[in-house]
């Protein structure tokens, strides 16, 4: 993209100045001085889409927050286009070890034991490797969440006896799931559709168009035939009692013949697409079928839902040091993406290829919104204030979706900073100002080596963000980013 340089002898035409020389005024004139970036864009110029921001980590870029390379779309969808993880762990921990430096604390552990496995057990594939570490990492799992439920009933136990009552429902709910025990669950049609949109991201990754189609309009026909029924079910609520009236009524013989037809009628519609022979899907509709029928089967312990749950039984707990403990110790309960043994008991079922997508996922390249997409003082302000019926929305510009705003990280730490103002997140984060320097050096040696050409993306790319950067960042230390090196 061509670009001009500024001087006071060369302003470009402000269209709110009038076409007549003489009455321009001299409150209208361009400061120059405030004009951060040294060159601005000429008009009609190609506009640099996200998705080529992203091919950049194709090129070894580091993520702007911790520094580690990204994963790009490319790499990880030829890994599983080639079917890389079906390999056997001596083919496949030699072509991983490329990829090794992407992956974050956990994912990197779990790729150390599988090394580890190779050497005793080069033929195995990897789920079987899971499989053979699985019993152990159950047990620790179970004694780090025993142990964190058993300080939740302490802390109950100062509370009213309702209180407690129901906080003791719903651990006795979840027990039977912590040890991986069968238990009879209510069929959840929106969780059946999640665990379907689930399944259609990893099949997106590969790009085979047919199998896409075809995991569309399952998704489709089943939020066609259930999302009346979620609709007739929210009446209900959520929580154990809520579960337990759900169970009921999908017993009865109307809801009962109802939904095992639908059923039916979605496995009849999967037998005739190109994934009729997929693992994930047979597996999703089998203990689906379990639910429907009131069979008992093995039902996940759900990090989230025990947590939203509990949140509803002392949501309106006078005592709000004590809920606000509770709930606490309650975040505490480990999640796959921080814990190995959390990791290996929820995918030691899942097929080899989707133990791969999830190692590698949470290390691809991402659209960062420098200021926050969402105001996280929003939802706080609006709950206030109140809403006023007629009055105008405000005109927030925060998290615009322009090139202006975009940086560059992985989907792990983008969602872990979610909604954060960007200035809080680099006091939380001081190595972001020697990560963001090494980021845009890195954008830099890409312009000057012609990569930004070749992927057409626009070189006030780097000003912009170097100018965001700096205009979101603590007041009382500027993120100033040193963009030398470019080449005019």
């Amino acid at each position: 993209m061509r670009i001009l340089p500024i001087s006071t002898s060369n302003i470009f035409y402000n269209p709110r100045v009038s076409q007549n020389r003489s009455t321009y005024n001299q409150e209208e004139q361009f400061n120059v001085s405030k004009i951060s970036a040294y060159y601005m864009p000429i008009f009609g110029a190609k506009k640099t889409k996200p998705e080529n921001l992203k091919k950049l980590a194709e090129y070894g870029l580091p993520d702007m927050y911790s520094g580690k390379r990204m994963l790009s779309n490319k790499e990880l969808t030829g890994l599983l286009s080639r079917g890389v993880f079906d390999f056997p762990l001596k083919k496949l921990i030699p072509i991983l070890n490329q990829y090794s430096d992407t992956l974050y604390e956990n994912e990197y552990s779990i790729f150390k034991i599988l090394s580890k496995i190779s050497k005793t057990s080069p033929n195995i594939k990897i789920n079987e490797a899971l499989k053979q570490i699985y019993p152990e990492h159950l047990q620790k799992l179970i004694t780090v969440q025993r142990s964190i439920l058993y300080d939740i009933i302490l802390k109950a136990n100062k509370l009213p006896e309702d209180y407690f009552d129901d906080i003791m429902t719903l651990i006795r709910y979840s027990n039977p799931k912590l040890e991986k025990k069968e238990t009879t669950a209510h069929f959840s049609e929106k969780e059946f559709i999640y665990r379907l949109q689930q399944i259609a991201k990893q099949i997106n990754t590969k790009k085979h168009f047919t199998e896409i189609r075809a995991i569309n309009r399952l998704i489709s026909e089943a939020k066609t035939l259930f999302l009346p029924q979620i609709a007739e079910k929210k009446k209900f609520g959520r929580g154990i009692k809520a579960k337990k009236l759900k169970m009921e009524y999908q017993m009865q013989p109307e809801v009962f013949t109802r939904n095992t037809q639908k059923m039916k009628y979605l496995r009849a519609l999967l037998d005739i697409t190109p994934l009729r022979n997929n693992i994930e899907i047979i597996n999703l509709f089998n203990i689906t079928d379990a639910k429907v029928c009131g069979t008992p089967t093995v039902e996940p312990f759900k990090r989230q839902e025990f947590i939203y749950d509990l949140k509803n039984i002392i949501k309106d707990l006078k005592d709000k040091k004590t809920e606000s403990e509770i709930i606490a110790r309650a975040h505490a309960l480990p999640t796959s993406t921080e814990n190995v043994s959390a990791f290996v008991v929820k995918h030691v079922n899942d097929t080899p290829e989707t133990i791969g997508y999830y190692l590698f996922k949470d290390s691809l390249c991402s659209i960062e919104h420098i200021d926050a997409r969402i105001d996280p003082n929003a939802k706080k302000a609006k709950a206030k204030k109140g809403s006023k019926k007629g009055s105008k929305p405000r005109n927030n510009t925060a998290g615009k979706n322009r090139i202006k705003n975009y940086g560059l990280s992985a989907v792990r730490v983008n969602g872990g900073r979610s909604n954060m103002k960007f200035d809080d997140w680099v006091r939380k984060h001081p190595e972001s100002y020697k990560n963001c320097q090494k980021f845009i050096d890195r954008l830099i040696e890409l312009y000057n080596e012609g990569i930004f050409k070749k992927l057409n993306i626009e070189k006030n790319y780097i000003y912009y963000f170097r100018d965001a950067v700096l205009k979101h960042s603590p007041s009382e230390k500027p993120m100033i980013l040193d963009i030398s090196k470019l080449k005019e």
